[in-house]
């Protein structure tokens, strides 16, 4: 049951948080009802694996540039609600170049909007957050990105029927509807803002802070380094691979739905698990499940055998995410974790876009599946060296206004 803060009052502030998650869904399904067949989009103009891993990468790249930046100015000014309108309108309009664009500097342009857009998920956890206590953290973030989840997988699910539909333009047109619906819901909804007390004690030497906290560093890097991963292989690579083996637009569709939707499930599994020293644990089996998930894909000689994979890497991201996510603002006050939240989401986003660009470069090098292969021993490795050094304890409250 949703603990709702009891200056929200039930009906209303359930009502706020039922809202924001219907925005939330239909954000991130904006967002991935063309992703599984835009490599196969972007191969149509280009001509090497390197030169589509560049484009995909404008994705995390500009993730990475923006997220840290609108983490701190909606930390200073005690607004989120400007940040994310516009995040999700951007979000739509990096849909319609995509669609309309018939050149690689096109596509790379609108995949770089898409990235800009996906800055929003700073205020997004930080805001939805603030509708729960401080030690709720980590439940508010596996909440929220179980519907992201959902909105991702229906969104990735419908993306072969509509190419059957109306060819590669039409998924994007779609997303471009769901991006204006999320942006005119989400302008509604009352948010809770820090006090103006919380929001006078935000100075740069209090956010430069923030930048050299052992709990925030670590749970970012590990996730960029599990970033990393999904997105040289999920997102990038593994549909190509499908594609040479044979599988159509909605099987390729279906792979990468099938990902999401054991993300989904175990986003769920970790939204009424999730209880401190469990962490860890899961954190690490999650880690091996994500690499052998790699190795499945990397040896597997059918598409079947792929659909186990993407399970397998999918089930892993829904239980690390949420995780790290939580961990990195869990013990951070409410006046600075904007800040905490855009330093997690902007080093993440570095292992995005290196993700398609590095793994683009090995690919063409090595093939894409020796290229697998690295990326699995390196996730494993790093992910569980690094998280071994978190400074595990309890979380401090942290609490806002409505206002």
């Amino acid at each position: 049951m949703l603990r709702i803060p009891s200056h929200e009052g039930s009906l209303a502030g359930r009502g706020r948080v039922a809202a924001f998650l219907v925005a939330t869904f239909l954000y991130w399904a904006s967002l991935y009802i063309y992703v599984p067949t835009l490599p196969a989009y972007v191969k149509l103009k280009a001509t090497s694996l390197t030169a589509i891993g560049v484009v995909l990468s404008m994705y995390g790249l500009w993730e990475a540039l923006v997220r840290m930046p609108l983490g701190v100015t909606v930390d200073a000014t005690g607004r989120a609600k400007a940040s994310l309108v516009i995040g999700f309108l951007v979000a739509g309009a990096g849909s319609l170049v995509m669609g309309l664009g018939t050149s690689i500097g096109a596509l790379a342009i609108g995949r770089a909007l898409t990235g800009v857009s996906s800055a929003a998920w700073v205020p997004m956890i930080v805001a939805f957050a603030a509708f729960f206590p401080a030690e709720r953290a980590v439940f508010a973030t596996s909440l929220i990105s179980l519907v992201c989840s959902l909105g991702q997988m229906l969104g990735a699910l419908s993306t072969g029927f509509l190419n059957n539909l109306g060819g590669f333009g039409l998924a994007f047109y779609v997303g471009t509807g769901l991006a204006v619906g999320s942006a005119l819901i989400v302008a509604a909804v009352p948010l809770v803002r820090p006090s103006a007390t919380a929001r006078r004690g935000v100075s740069v030497r209090s956010i430069m802070s923030v930048f050299a906290r052992r709990d925030v560093l670590i749970p970012s890097v590990v996730n960029a380094i599990c970033q990393f991963g999904c997105w040289a292989v999920l997102f990038s690579f593994l549909p190509l691979l499908a594609k040479q083996l044979g599988a159509g637009p909605v099987t390729v569709s279906l792979l990468t739905t099938v990902s999401l939707a054991s993300n989904t499930v175990a986003n769920l599994l970790i939204t009424f698990t999730a209880r401190g020293g469990a962490n860890r644990r899961i954190l690490f089996f999650s880690f091996a499940l994500f690499a052998g998930g790699i190795l499945v894909a990397a040896f597997g000689a059918s598409v079947g055998l792929f659909f186990l994979a993407s399970a397998m890497m999918g089930s892993a991201n829904g239980l690390f995410y949420p995780i790290l996510m939580g961990l990195s603002i869990e013990k951070v006050d409410g006046s600075h974790r904007s800040t905490a939240m855009g330093i997690h989401q902007a080093v993440y986003a570095v292992g995005m876009f290196a993700g398609p660009w590095i793994g683009g470069v090995i690919a063409d090098v090595t093939g894409i599946r020796p290229m697998f292969g690295i990326t699995a021993g390196f996730c494993l490795a790093a992910s569980c060296a690094l998280i071994a050094l978190h400074p595990w304890g309890p979380a401090r409250a942290a609490r806002g206004v409505v206002e």
